[in-house]
């Protein structure tokens, strides 16, 4: 079943290494959170703040969840040293809107989303549920953060080592007016290509409305 869906606000950001200029003295002007933060986290924030949206059901994806802290507990059971307990928290997939949720105080629903290469496409369509079952708009965000030493010796998949997009929308009884063409994205990760195919299809466009299959 398809239902329709008015995309609010989208942005989009990516880096062959590390995204810079994210703002976060401005967006998070607690210095201890900000120094937490992870890259995933950083993105997120970065996202939502470009969409204007702090408060409300939150849907996040991400294929590879935090590489760094993951790499870092790996690293530390390697050489037989203790964990970092900031790394153990950090290396759960609900770490990036679990901050954004700090930051703003936002007590709403948060689902996260982890599908390989359809994640973003999964992050659509449960984003839209939960549009749909809240009756408010919600704000869907997916990214990547890959960019840990050594990770050239078994990427393939993407030229971006930090990416991320997002969108918010609010479920409509107007007519579908945008069709999302499905193509590849070159230099993104596989498990954006959903959400980029949204983007690009609504770039551009006041009041896009598309059908979400549900």
């Amino acid at each position: 079943m398809k239902m329709n869906f008015m995309i609010k606000a989208m942005a989009k950001v990516s880096a062959a290494e590390s995204c810079e200029n994210l703002d976060e003295k401005r967006i998070v002007p607690m210095m201890m959170l900000r120094r937490r933060l992870t890259r995933s986290a950083r993105v997120m924030v970065y996202l939502a703040d470009r969409c204007g949206f702090s408060e409300g059901p939150v849907v996040y994806g991400s294929a590879y969840g935090e590489m760094q802290a993951t790499a870092d507990i790996v690293g530390a059971i390697a050489a037989k040293e203790a964990i970092s307990p900031t790394a153990f928290q950090n290396s759960v997939y609900n770490t990036a809107p679990s901050y954004f949720s700090l930051l703003h105080g936002n007590r709403e629903e948060m689902i996260t989303v982890s599908s390989g290469d359809a994640t973003s496409a999964n992050v659509l369509q449960t984003g839209a549920l939960q549009a749909l079952i809240k009756g408010k708009e919600a704000l869907l965000v997916c990214s990547e953060a890959i960019n840990i030493p050594n990770i050239d010796e078994v990427n393939s998949c993407t030229e971006y080592l930090e990416s991320g997009v997002a969108l918010t929308l609010v479920p409509t009884e107007v007519e579908a007016n945008t069709e999302v063409p499905k193509k590849e994205h070159k230099g993104y990760a596989p498990s954006l290509w959903a959400m980029l195919d949204l983007l690009d299809a609504c770039e551009g466009r006041s009041g896009c409305i598309v059908a979400l299959e549900l």
